[in-house]
């Protein structure tokens, strides 16, 4: 039996460049940088606590940085909430793997209360088993941790899973986790991804292309 599993970000929701618009008023206020390509390259798909580390060098301690990554999240949902929507063609896949008893999960970066707002803000966590959030791995993406979760959580081998993702590090993840990965070009051109297959959006996705991929 297979399994599918979705990233959140840039999967559930085109938001990426919300975050990054987050990103930027955080930046402002306490006087560091973050550029776009930096943002796209080595920040997307980490956990918040990873990126407090990385973007202000470790100088936060643990109380300090969770409270200005919490900051950021809410700036986030805040400039995201009246754009939130699912991704183009999302919610007819989900219903056709519903209807044929595939199950599924969620496998973020994102914090529980991003979790909240997007899946509960538009009424989408019917269609899950359940989510693995940054609360509950150690490690955040490029580490498999997180996909490996998402399998067991479905009890499904690795290898019989797909990972819907965009970001880099989380494609990465996919792979070391033993899945296959479809890559989505939301936060990143067709060319810079190297998944089993690239798609714009779930409106490209035939069901016929899942089944190949997992030999079905």
């Amino acid at each position: 039996m297979i399994g599918l599993i979705f990233d959140m970000d840039g999967v559930i929701v085109h938001n990426n460049e919300y975050h990054y618009l987050a990103w930027q008023k955080l930046a402002k206020k306490y006087n560091v940088k973050i550029t776009r390509k930096y943002y796209r390259e080595k920040m997307n798909g980490r956990t918040l606590m990873e990126l407090m580390e990385i973007i202000f060098d470790g100088e936060l301690d643990k109380s300090q940085a969770l409270s200005v990554g919490l900051e950021k999240e809410a700036i986030y949902r805040e400039l995201y909430a009246e754009h939130r929507e699912a991704t183009k063609g999302l919610i007819p896949f989900l219903e056709l793997a519903k209807s044929k008893n595939i199950p599924l999960v969620v496998g973020t970066s994102a914090p529980k209360e991003n979790v909240v707002f997007t899946l509960d803000g538009l009424d989408l966590r019917k269609y899950f088993v359940g989510v693995v959030d940054d609360s509950m791995v150690t490690k955040g993406k490029p580490e498999p941790e997180v996909y490996l979760k998402c399998a067991e959580m479905i009890k499904r081998e690795p290898q019989k899973c797909i990972v819907f993702e965009d970001a880099l590090s989380g494609i990465k993840a996919g792979q070391r986790a033993g899945a296959k990965v479809i890559a989505l070009a939301t936060s990143h051109g067709r060319e810079e991804l190297s998944a089993d297959l690239i798609i714009d959006d779930f409106s490209q996705l035939k069901w016929e292309q899942v089944e190949a991929l997992l030999g079905v």
